[in-house]
């Protein structure tokens, strides 16, 4: 499966649509396929939100749904024409799938929770019995200028290593030195060096251990006294900002606490409901049966 969908993939990426006049409602076609404007929707309407969101941002993505639909359909007539849909292995499958699709409609129907759930009341109540959920830890805004360690066993690399990070150190603690420049034209951290240095904002516990202490005894716009040595090579680092740890506030989070309890009262009704089946309706196992079975897949 995994290799028909790259290959699915490919021909999307490399083939082109040809451009003919579509009759209204009609989205694509390949030979006598067509796609319609509702069953696009259909395939829409069942990928996620954010999923959504990037298909509104990216009519070059929708796009390319059309054709691997077009692909889907073109491929599923070709199989139906041959009688593959026929075949007793296939339909067997084909009946599985289509037991599986009814059964996560009809279950996520029934644990669905009402739209008039959580309330304020709910989410504000969860919201203050697990503040450390939402606990933002200390962070620190960092710039750097990086110089690549090489192996110590070639000396002169080394020494002309040492020498650089030297030199970048004395021109970034100067008064009134301009620190990004620096970083652009000394850093050997690419990524950082286009941007002046600037780190963005990196979380105390995400620091590797080598700089967090000395970027904790720093203060704002301080920046270290020595470089920073780690096993890939020297940080000359400077302090920009700070963020306090502390609890982000309901107004910030209420979307995604919402979604979590939604989430969770739905998981809990379809336990209950597969609960309550099971209870009414008794499962019977042949364990003679399931033996012979299992004889055979050895």
């Amino acid at each position: 499966m995994k290799s028909l969908l790259f290959v699915l993939g490919l021909l999307v990426a490399v083939t082109a649509v040809a451009q003919e006049k579509l009759p209204p409602g009609v989205v694509g076609k390949m030979g006598d396929v067509e796609l319609r404007a509702d069953e696009l929707k259909a395939v829409v309407d069942g990928i996620t939100p954010e999923a959504k969101a990037q298909l509104a941002a990216n009519p070059a993505e929708l796009s390319r749904i059309v054709r691997a639909e077009l692909l889907r359909k073109a491929l599923a007539a070709e199989a139906r024409g041959k009688g593959w849909d026929k075949r007793p292995e296939v339909t067997a499958q084909m009946e599985r799938a289509r037991d599986q699709v009814l059964v996560s409609s009809y279950i996520n129907s029934v644990a669905k929770p009402p739209e008039s759930y959580p309330t304020e009341t709910d989410v504000r109540t969860a919201y203050e019995q697990s503040p450390g959920a939402f606990t933002v830890p200390r962070q620190y805004r960092l710039s750097q200028i990086f110089v690549l360690a090489p192996p110590e066993s070639d000396k002169a690399a080394f020494a002309k290593a040492q020498a650089k990070m030297t030199d970048l150190l004395d021109k970034a603690r100067k008064k009134g030195a301009d620190f990004a420049a620096l970083a652009k034209t000394g850093s050997e951290h690419a990524e950082s060096a286009a941007k002046g240095g600037d780190m963005g904002w990196v979380a105390e516990q995400s620091l590797i251990p080598e700089l967090r202490e000395p970027v904790q005894a720093l203060k704002k716009g301080d920046i270290s006294a020595t470089p920073v040595k780690t096993a890939q090579g020297w940080h000359i680092v400077r302090l920009d900002d700070v963020r306090e740890k502390g609890v982000r506030p309901l107004t910030e989070v209420r979307d995604q606490l919402v979604a979590a309890l939604r989430l969770r009262r739905a998981q809990e009704t379809e336990q209950a409901y597969l609960t309550l089946l099971t209870n009414r309706t008794p499962v019977s196992v042949s364990d003679a049966e399931v033996a012979k079975l299992q004889s055979t897949l050895k």
